[in-house]
């Protein structure tokens, strides 16, 4: 068939998003196999003959010989350095898809792509907030002003609770339970999940609902979390606004998932366990939930070695006298 590869695309794309994934999500595919598309057109439009085995290899490898990041990006500046295995493999991931729905709809009588490996990725062991970095976090927003009301709330929501930034985004003042000391969230592949979280966080949530919150730009929209003008924050603008309060904190790698990481680690070493864990993440497996297993597990670690109940008593070591 000579079908393009631009259209297949396309139809890849629609059928993904009748199953129900989310919109960041057909996001991610159509800029990874977008770039797929470019690198097999070489001068020509791409057909379905040009995705075969040969060509998915050398594209992975001119990703792994990349100088630079984000170059052509509209909205990023130019980073100098390779792409991280983890992005690589988030190619792999993308294509191969893309390859097994070909097959699966039958416009190939196999998938040319089961052979195309996918990149190790090493597993980095995430240093997760500190109680003195939550401190000096917390510390640095002002909550006696609109914006500092609104992130002190989002900080410590995303900190108490471990929901995504996406979600805290698209999270209605419906599904803001004060009473009950609970939000309903709208996670990945539209699954609903409730999640709880603590007084203190409640009381931010209150006093932002009550105190700061706007009125809605429009009577349609719903959303807690508002811009001045009423309108529904973006997720981009919950990114950059969490990375301000980083910079100011003196906590520049603060990010909304370390939030959400040092949730995760702070609730196993707090006594909780791996299965409820698993399910106020939104995790659809168990396998992406172990990893905080792991997490928590080093850090245990880590804080026996700063207790030592030995290391602390001084002994010196002494001969007996003869």
């Amino acid at each position: 068939m000579e079908t393009p590869i631009k259209t297949l695309i396309e139809l890849f794309l629609v059928t993904k998003s009748t199953e129900g994934r989310s919109p960041r999500t057909i996001v991610w595919y159509r800029e990874k196999l977008a770039l797929f598309e470019r690198f097999m057109s070489n001068g020509h439009e791409a057909k379905l003959p040009d995705l075969n085995l040969e060509n998915a290899r050398a594209f992975v490898t001119s990703l792994q010989e990349r100088e630079q990041r984000w170059a052509n990006h509209p909205n990023r500046q130019v980073v100098e350095g390779g792409l991280s295995d983890f992005t690589i493999h988030g190619y792999v991931r993308a294509i191969r898809a893309f390859s097994s729905w070909l097959a699966q709809e039958e416009f190939v009588s196999r998938d040319p792509l089961t052979r195309l490996k996918r990149p190790r990725v090493g597993e980095p062991m995430i240093e997760v907030l500190s109680d003195q970095e939550i401190a000096d976090i917390v510390g640095t927003i002002n909550s006696n002003t609109f914006n500092g009301a609104r992130m002190y709330a989002i900080v410590l929501l995303l900190l108490d609770s471990g929901i995504r930034a996406s979600e805290c985004c698209g999270l209605t003042l419906e599904a803001v339970h004060l009473e009950q000391d609970y939000v309903k969230v709208l996670g990945k592949g539209s699954k609903e999940r409730i999640v709880p979280f603590g007084a203190t966080t409640k009381k931010s949530l209150l006093r932002y609902v009550t105190t700061w919150r706007p009125e809605p730009f429009l009577p349609t929209i719903d959303n807690a979390f508002l811009t001045p003008d009423g309108r529904p924050m973006t997720y981009c603008a919950l990114r950059q606004a969490i990375k301000r309060v980083g910079v100011k904190a003196g906590v520049p790698r603060l990010r909304a998932h370390l939030l959400r990481h040092t949730f995760a680690v702070r609730y196993l070493m707090n006594g909780g366990d791996i299965m409820t864990l698993r399910l106020l993440l939104g995790h659809s497996t168990l396998d992406v939930t172990q990893m905080y297993m792991h997490l928590a597990e080093s850090h245990i670690k880590v804080q026996y070695s700063k207790f030592s109940p030995v290391d602390r008593l001084n002994i010196s070591r002494r001969r007996k006298p003869r």
